[in-house]
């Protein structure tokens, strides 16, 4: 089951992930440095706790092996399609811009540390030092691993623990990751240790659906604090620097996210009815194949006009591409969405499930 307005609120977050990592180069200073475009990384841990939300919303019940292995094997036919897709499309690029245009390239990267980044992303293993340390291909996707590694101790965690017992375990792991995270010292980093970031936020949102349980009501103008917070948040966030801002993320963020899902769960105030609408639904479906889609867009088609066509740079041409790249991005995202999510899923769920 789909809860409409908080696709929505999915959707506007994959833009904000587009948006920071649009390359400085390519963007105006006024537009580029605006505090909600470079905090805005921060929204991975929306993905996570929403995430978790909606996991726990619609397999509370996971109380056998049989159910689950039905759970991981959905879960591996909702994402692996598009993972798959534009990991292969990443390592392509990254192949033909090496050979053909290595005056481009900012590093060219040998052939086997290209094979050696695909299989870290392709194993889900990228978020992890399984493989040692080194990057997945395509930047984003360690989240997806992160992900998938949530989902697997939320699932084993279901299967052997049962009421306030699976509670306080859960409790345990979050407690776990905050403490490593802060003698780490490196929260936001991506790096072989990430999927500490997504089990932390991922099983708040599991408390997030506990809560949503109960039968009480907010009132609907709650719904208008939530982007004043989170602008003032980001603005916070911002001015700080080094562990104390590390300490202060970690803190924060994840918590006022779940708490912002509640709101949206608990209210049908102005702002729902915007988020169910028909465009910010859209978004929302989409909202997978824009994370995954648009880092690679990104480097393509801006370098494309003002490196490879050598169109004149400026403010006005420099936002007239970023506005061409958002719309791109959208409209690949669509068909990605149809074609590979969505008849690649139902390849796999007969191959599977067969």
């Amino acid at each position: 089951m789909r809860i409409t307005k908080l696709d929505g609120l999915r959707g506007i977050f994959s833009l904000m992930i587009f948006f920071h990592h649009y390359d400085v180069e390519f963007l105006p200073d006024l537009i580029y440095n605006n505090f909600l475009i470079r905090e805005s990384f921060l929204s991975v841990d929306f993905f996570f706790v929403l995430s978790g939300f909606v996991i726990s919303y619609n397999y509370n019940s996971i109380n056998t092996i049989k159910s689950f292995w039905i759970y991981l094997k959905k879960r591996f036919i909702r994402l692996y399609p598009l993972l798959f897709f534009s990991t292969i499309l990443f390592l392509g690029f990254k192949i033909i811009s090496n050979t053909y245009f290595p005056l481009n390239v900012n590093k060219i990267e040998d052939v086997s540390l290209l094979i050696y980044q695909t299989f870290n992303t392709l194993l889900f293993t990228n978020s992890t030092p399984i493989l040692g340390v080194v990057d997945g291909m395509n930047g984003p996707s360690w989240s997806i691993s992160a992900e998938v590694i949530s989902y697997i101790i939320f699932g084993l965690v279901s299967l052997y623990s049962i009421g306030r017992k699976r509670n306080l375990v859960l409790i345990l792991i979050i407690t776990l990751g905050v403490i490593f995270s802060i003698l780490n010292r490196d929260h936001f980093t991506i790096g072989e240790y990430s999927f500490v970031r997504g089990l932390i936020s991922f099983n708040l949102g599991y408390f997030v659906w506990f809560f949503s349980q109960r039968d009480f009501k907010l009132n609907n103008k709650l719904e208008y604090l939530i982007p004043v917070l989170f602008c003032v948040l980001i603005y916070k966030f911002h001015g700080l620097e080094g562990f104390t801002k590390q300490i202060f993320g970690l803190s924060i963020f994840p918590l006022f996210f779940g708490l912002s899902i509640l709101i949206f769960i608990k209210t049908n105030g102005y702002l729902s009815k915007i988020l169910n609408s028909s465009p910010f639904s859209f978004l929302g479906n989409i909202s997978y194949s824009i994370y995954l889609n648009h880092f690679l867009l990104k480097l393509i088609i801006p370098r494309g006009f003002f490196v490879i066509i050598k169109i004149p740079q400026n403010s006005f041409t420099e936002i007239l591409v970023f506005v061409f790249t958002i719309f791109t991005v959208i409209i690949f995202s669509y068909f990605t969405y149809k074609i590979v999510e969505k008849k690649g899923g139902q390849f796999l769920k007969r191959r599977i499930f067969s």
